[in-house]
């Protein structure tokens, strides 16, 4: 790490102190895409943290790495928790900077991103939509440490627990703890100010390790509301820190087992996992302890744990929090947030608000340089998206440093290596895009920009590249921007890149992950369930990745918290369970590059004769699926949204097969796939239930072989349940086939008329009792239904109707079987009662149940999720006894001045026209030192 203060022949941006520094006159245009013209002084990168005086070797562990509960020990972290192999990303490090996000603009006086909204789009979201969703998940299956730069659980709520706090206690006996000497985290003020230092506000406590496990320390968060959330430990670095903390996250799926090596990265934030955690459950299934076994001699750090992303909280009296999710702030918010010093997040200063966007760029490379440890393999990557003068132009370009402006140029003095990282980038992007996307996708050649991200002032020690995927305001580019589907293979391209680039400099072959398996069935067989899949497809030009070599299937009892799995080479598996067990399951693919996504979920209750099967065939997602949010508040109108689990996450099975297993009906399931590839038939069940979601104009209609088997399993006594929301109107408009089948099967015709998201039962039919029957929007914890279709019975008789008109969402109809024909799609029916309802009263008008069930009342309140964010107070008596007080106070750790030293007057996203600056006086070298030196200790002081 650079240490001195130095010309490198680039500068800051809008470098100017008022009697301090004199700047030279602007020589460009000011551009706003982060440039750092050349020409000034620097101010000095940060001291190394102690655990730099090691150099790390590829010998060493991974500083996080999840541990199989066999006894061999994996190289990759867990994201999910699911996620446990070593792959062709093992011991390396990326650093992923997702561009821009929302920062405080003090000449508004208000939030603002640094890109506007240009053709419903905004890079500020896009960036971190696709990273959060896509890439950086991927790179931790193929066994990466990933370092994102802004923060990607997308979960808006957070608990911090600290040591101290009521919710930690500590278990063993007391001699093997005691006080450490080093600060550590401590709850901040909320709003927190700019020149606040979370990890120097509290203590931390030390447990001595031992062989085997004698003592272990608990925090057992107050979880808001049931979700997902990634969970976070922080620690003291120090070298008498053992090397293999083990820590255990218990969640409601079960434990998932951790290693940290805690001589590294201490005074962070460190994400172990993401994991389903439910509101109100015991401390077994929701908290994170830390137990004293070891190979090592030494002691382990237990400092605070993290669940959840949170709602932004940084603010003061002169501009307010974000109050939207942190994914959605900017890096500088992050940084600080994450244990940076203010020479990394607020290279700029804290006075003035108008720098806070120019050290959102610098303050990243900074961030990576800070963060990396000598010996780490790493790169640093950023993702942005590009605009022009004239919103026509289009593609793809790849930057390293240079000392030249964006003129088209390579001039390439950037860190060693990054050349070489971005043409592998630039060839992947290049090829997966003209395969998959468009044959005549622009992809220009290598470029070099004096970039701040990329500037090897900031960050001297890791290859680094900027990649500007496509134009977000080409009407062209943005309508690719808003696919999923797009996001993916853009995602993927990236990931495959990486290990490309790796795999030539350690002289090692290509492996990479394949794709997941979508051919999946699981059916009741004697004594259990057998889980069923086909290998996932391969291509001849790596475009998805290797073969698969093995898989892991994962159990869920309710299709949300899953198990750490079960490997097998084969391509089924054979679960025991009682008559009368629910369980899902979702299957992913191995090999040595790592693993896959997993598959779509399917599940199934254990009975002796199973009469009903469930199909997904909701296979849509794309850009018309897209959610608007209202952001007119911040000047943006209402940019569309690509939130996966809102859209098509794969999961519906578990809605459908709730409905049946609440009448203790048996079921089986399986993607429509399966039954293409007939690994199931419709043979041997009395019902189907038959679901296209949120089909459509963009989904597929039922192929015509799934129209010839349904139609003869109706015709010959079977029992269908049909639903999706545009399942109608896609087959109104198909060829004489599908409008056969939809007259003479499902006996309904597409009406006129506007539907709403609130359903009701049509008076005098078997369905009448259900009222009130709210679809979601995407925003109430399920799928977006869509616009559904306004049905007309034809030849069938309608059972619901949207509320007060007498337009039908439900066709009842007996071509041979009992048929229901919903336009809406029952797993997009909010109140799992209604949809009980609705299902059951079908089971029982089928005969399979013998009476129908009754009405359904209010569903129950939800528990108040409380606070977005939440930080334990330290209520109640402490378990522990008092603890000594230190040999020393430890120094104060609030700044009541961080250095301003640039004007407040910003050119743009980190960018500023060819300011130069001549000297740097003793008296801003004064305050940096200061800051530099204010509590810190030497590597051993903890001892």
């Amino acid at each position: 790490m650079a240490r001195l203060l130095s010309v490198f022949g680039s500068s800051l941006i809008c470098l100017s102190l008022p009697a301090l520094v004199w700047a030279q006159a602007p020589t460009e245009p000011t551009q706003d895409c982060g440039l750092e013209p050349p020409g000034a002084v620097y101010v000095p990168l940060p001291e190394p943290r102690p655990s730099e005086t090691a150099v790390w070797s590829d010998a060493e562990p991974p500083p996080v790495r999840q541990e199989i509960r066999d006894g061999t020990r994996s190289a990759a972290s867990g994201l999910p928790q699911t996620r446990m192999r070593t792959g062709a990303l093992s011991g390396k490090t990326v650093y992923l900077s997702p561009g821009h996000g929302f920062y405080r603009d003090s000449r508004l006086g208000r939030w603002a991103t640094q890109r506007g909204n240009t053709n419903d789009v905004v890079e500020d979201l896009i960036s971190a939509e696709t990273l959060d969703q896509y890439l950086l998940p991927m790179l931790m299956s193929a066994g990466a440490r990933v370092v994102p730069l802004r923060e990607p659980d997308l979960n808006g709520r957070m608990v911090i627990v600290n040591n101290g706090d009521a919710d930690y206690s500590e278990t063993g006996p007391e001699g093997l703890f005691s006080s450490a000497k080093v600060p550590g985290w401590g709850p901040p003020p909320s709003p927190m100010p700019n020149n606040v230092l979370p990890f120097n506000l509290g203590g931390s406590r030390l447990m001595t390790a031992a062989p085997s496990a004698t003592a272990s320390a608990s925090w057992v968060p107050r979880i808001p509301a049931d979700g997902n959330y990634y969970v976070y430990v922080s620690h003291a670095a120090d070298a008498a820190r053992v090397p293999d903390a083990h820590f255990v996250v218990k969640h409601a799926g079960g434990e998932s087992h951790f290693r940290v090596d805690q001589r590294r990265h201490g005074g962070t934030w460190l994400m172990l996992g993401r994991f389903y955690f439910k509101a109100g459950q015991s401390a077994e299934k929701g908290a994170v302890v830390a137990l004293n076994d070891s190979t090592a001699t030494g002691t382990v750090s237990l400092d605070a744990v993290r669940i959840g992303g949170g709602t932004g909280f940084i603010g003061d009296a002169t501009m307010g929090p974000l109050g939207l999710p942190r994914y959605l702030e900017c890096a500088r918010y992050h940084m600080q947030f994450n244990g940076a010093p203010a020479s990394v997040f607020a290279p700029s200063g804290t006075n003035g608000l108008g720098n806070e966007r120019n050290d959102d760029v610098t303050g990243r490379a900074r961030f990576a340089t800070w963060d990396h440890e000598a010996g780490e393999d790493a790169v640093y990557v950023s993702w942005h998206t590009n605009a022009g003068t004239s919103g026509t132009v289009v593609g793809t370009e790849t930057y390293v440093y240079g000392p030249n402006p964006v003129d088209g140029s390579l001039n390439f003095t950037g860190v060693p290596g990054s050349d070489v990282l971005a043409t592998l980038l630039r060839a992947e992007l290049d090829r997966d895009f003209k395969t998959a996307v468009d044959a005549n996708w622009t992809t220009r050649r290598l470029r070099s920009a004096y970039f701040g991200e990329l500037n090897p002032t900031h960050n001297p020690e890791t290859p680094s590249v900027l990649l500007e995927i496509a134009y977000h305001d080409s009407v062209l580019d943005s309508a690719r921007l808003k696919e999923p589907e797009f996001r993916r293979i853009a995602a993927r391209a990236i990931m495959q890149g990486l290990i490309k680039y790796f795999a030539a400099k350690d002289g090692k072959p290509v492996s990479l992950p394949p794709e997941p398996p979508t051919v999946v069935a699981a059916v009741n067989v004697a004594g259990g369930v057998e889980v069923r899949w086909a290998p996932p497809a391969t291509d001849s030009n790596d475009l998805g990745g290797h073969g698969a070599t093995a898989y892991r299937v994962y159990q869920s009892e309710d299709g949300l918290a899953w198990d750490e799995g079960t490997e097998t080479a084969g391509t089924t598996l054979t679960v025991n369970l009682a008559a009368g067990t629910t369980r899902y399951f979702r299957v992913a693919a191995l090999n040595a590059g790592g693993e896959s996504f997993p598959s779509d979920t399917v599940g199934a209750r254990v009975g002796t004769t199973p009469p009903v099967l469930i199909v997904n065939a909701f296979d849509r997602l794309d850009a018309t699926m897209d959610r608007p949010e209202d952001l007119s508040r911040f000047s943006l109108g209402s940019p569309l949204r690509v939130l996966l689990e809102t859209m098509n996450d794969g999961s519906s099975v578990r809605r459908h097969g709730a409905a049946v297993a609440r009448h203790e009906v048996a079921f089986d399931s399986a993607t429509n796939e399966a039954f293409a590839a007939s690994l199931v038939s419709l043979s041997g069940y009395q019902l189907v239930d038959w679901f296209t979601g949120r089909g459509g104009p963009g989904g597929a209609a039922p192929t015509r072989a799934e129209q010839d088997a349904l139609r003869a399993f109706v015709t010959g006594g079977g029992h269908l349940l049909f639903s999706g929301s545009q399942a109608a109107s896609r087959l109104a408009t198909g060829d004489m086939a599908d409008q056969a089948f939809l007259a003479d099967i499902l006996r309904a015709a597409v009406a006129s008329g506007s539907s709403s998201l609130l359903v009701e039962g049509q008076p005098g039919e078997w369905l009448a009792s259900v009222a009130g029957m709210e679809l979601d929007d995407g925003t109430r914890g399920g799928l977006a239904t869509g616009i559904p279709d306004v049905l007309t019975p034809a030849g069938g008789a309608a059972v619901l109707r949207f509320n007060g008109t007498e337009l039908s969402a439900g066709i009842s109809s007996a071509p041979g079987g009992q048929v229901l024909f919903l336009s809406v799609p029952l797993e997009g029916i909010v109140s799992p009662l209604r949809r009980e309802y609705v299902l059951g009263t079908f089971l029982a008008r089928t005969g399979l149940l013998a009476t129908a069930p009754p009405a359904p009342g209010d569903d129950p309140s939800p528990p108040d999720p409380g606070p977005a964010n939440q930080w334990s107070a330290a209520t109640g008596k402490d378990p522990r006894p008092p603890d000594p007080p230190p040999p020393q106070p430890i120094p104060p750790y609030v700044l009541d001045l961080l250095p301003q030293f640039y004007e407040e007057g910003d050119t743009g996203c980190g960018c500023g026209a060819g300011t130069g600056v001549a000297a740097v006086p003793w008296l801003l070298l004064l305050v940096i030192g200061q800051l530099r030196r204010r509590g810190r200790k030497t590597p051993y002081s903890e001892r």
